[in-house]
């Protein structure tokens, strides 16, 4: 999708930003949205001004803004008015997602309004600021739906630097809400400068990406995504929660509902097949690896990610796993910080450096324990790796005395 843009395109409208940006004559500008941008469909210019907002510093989001502004001024249609039927109804992911940044950008005025009480009276109280930092908190959920739900299907209609920047902005604002969040917990006993500074720096940059996604990453959604996206979307964003309250009433249409819960049960479920010392059925071997107390996942030779499963409901997994992730590169499925460690970890395991890799940390209650092994057939040949997730807190807690009897 983006390899195919022209060069010579793309010049001709960094050429009319830049005029844009210098304030250059309307006529001038106009004359060259009839030479260079009439004849380009709508999703050519979102990904072409994506494009140069990404890979320059030369314009603002002030410049964007004009460039559609002027846009729908000369041909009396917005860039931002994409038909998507259905959008409009309140449990929509469209609908959901304009409606946490509009939350969003009320609780930044909201905190603002805290910042600047407490800076004219140090013994302003804090409870309010406090709560309203816990609230925006929320951009948790709302970033990770954007990153394991509407990445990955930008990624399979050809749509890859999006995700890359847009993902490593994500990482950069959970920074600096938790350092601004900290500083906040500390009033009074931290000087109120660096607060005030903490807080205008994850404003500004919670502002940049409430503009990127609202002139970028959605209407770049709205013209690629057809209505099974939307339907997986919906289908899987429970998993990672909400900012805003979602009407249980469903906008996904009864059949389609019904064939998206629709339980696939295929002539092979009662066909046995081998599976090492015994036979299974697929049923059978399905529900055995559902009931093993490990979240697993294979990714293949290729590095990519084609299986899970299912011990818990997405939502309760260690590390949320859904469908709309299935197919896409292990590399994509993480944050971009991480990616020199994970192709670490692949060339370890594909060239036998190592065996298995195991890393463990604290997660609220919980000890997680991780372990990535490499797979080989017979003929040592490379199938990919296994990654297996446990909660080890339990055997942690076990008391000294042997067990052996059953309960």
């Amino acid at each position: 999708m983006e390899a195919h843009l022209d060069f010579k395109v793309i010049d001709s409208i960094k050429g009319l930003l830049l005029h844009i940006h210098q304030e250059e004559a309307e006529q001038s500008i106009k004359e060259g949205f009839e030479q260079h941008v009439q004849h380009l469909d709508t999703l050519d210019i979102l990904l072409i001004l994506q494009e140069l907002n990404f890979d320059t510093n030369s314009f603002s989001n002030e410049d964007i803004k004009k460039f559609f502004d002027m846009y729908q001024d000369i041909y009396g249609q917005s860039l931002l008015d994409i038909d998507v039927p259905t959008a409009a109804h309140p449990s929509h992911p469209i609908y959901i997602f304009k409606k946490e940044n509009q939350f969003f950008e009320s609780l930044l005025v909201r905190i603002n309004d805290q910042i600047k009480a407490i800076d004219q009276d140090l013994q302003h109280p804090t409870d309010q600021l406090l709560l309203e930092m816990k609230q925006l908190g929320q951009l948790y959920s709302h970033y990770n739906r954007k990153e394991k739900l509407f990445f990955p299907i930008l990624e399979r209609y050809g749509v890859f630097t999006l995700p890359r920047i847009m993902w490593a902005d994500d990482d950069h604002i959970r920074t600096l809400y938790k350092g601004a969040n900290r500083m906040m917990e500390k009033i009074p006993d931290i000087d109120f400068k660096h607060v005030k500074q903490a807080f205008i720096d994850l404003e500004k940059a919670c502002k940049d990406m409430l503009f990127e996604e609202a002139y970028t990453l959605l209407p770049v959604a709205q013209s690629l995504f057809n209505e099974d996206n939307w339907i997986a979307i919906t289908m899987e964003s429970k998993a990672f929660g909400y900012a805003v309250e979602v009407p249980e009433e469903s906008w996904i249409p009864k059949d389609k509902l019904a064939e998206a819960e629709e339980i696939n049960t295929e002539a092979n479920d009662t066909e046995h097949v081998r599976f090492g010392g015994g036979f299974l059925t697929i049923k059978e071997a399905n529900h055995i690896l559902n009931n093993i107390p490990l979240e697993l996942t294979f990714v293949d030779k290729n590095g990519i990610f084609k299986y899970f499963n299912e011990v818990v409901e997405s939502s309760e997994m260690m590390f949320i796993r859904t469908p709309t992730s299935i197919g896409r590169n292990v590399g994509m499925c993480h944050p971009p910080k991480s990616m020199g460690k994970v192709m670490q970890i692949i060339r370890d395991l594909k060239s036998r450096t190592k065996e298995s890799e195991t890393m463990w940390f604290k997660k609220k209650d919980q000890y997680v324990h991780i372990t990535y092994k490499g797979l080989f057939d017979e003929n040592e040949e490379f199938l990919g790796i296994l990654e297996y997730v446990q909660d080890i807190q339990p055997f942690m807690d076990l008391p000294r005395e042997v067990k052996r009897e059953l309960s």
